[in-house]
């Protein structure tokens, strides 16, 4: 799923809220030095506000506390014509599609990117966000 490592940014913080903001500023920074427009860094914080949002709320319950680290990877591919951010835990996986009530954020990355890949196991969960330049 994930492309060429040569210009990658990785950053693994913890699945608590209080670190979205932190993520949101890596992710919009670089798609920014890649020349995104603003429109287009909006929907790319956007999109990844509600993959991070996920994992902090549904990834981790708490039959898993102790069981396995318990945070947010995200990855930042820096590419000349797409902008790929790929939002990864080790939580406990997802039914898809997700239940009607849970699903609406995955409504809203669709929206805002050019292509939502999901992968989904007992063992975690992987999001690539594709976001093309123009």
């Amino acid at each position: 799923m994930t492309p060429d490592n040569t210009n990658v940014i990785n950053l693994v913080v913890p699945a608590k809220a209080e670190y979205l903001s932190l993520v949101r500023l890596v992710v919009s920074a670089a798609a920014q030095d890649l020349g995104f427009s603003e429109d287009s860094i909006a929907d790319i914080k956007v999109a990844l506000s509600e993959a991070a949002t996920n994992v902090v709320r549904h990834a981790y319950p708490a039959q898993l506390d102790g069981h396995r680290e318990q945070v947010i990877e995200v990855s930042c591919y820096l590419e000349t014509e797409s902008f790929l951010v790929e939002v990864l835990d080790q939580g406990q996986g997802m039914p898809l599609p997700p239940p009607p009530s849970e699903g609406l954020g995955f409504g809203i990355m669709g929206s805002l990117m050019d292509k939502v890949d999901v992968e989904t196991s007992e063992s975690g969960t992987t999001v690539l966000l594709i976001k093309n330049q123009g």
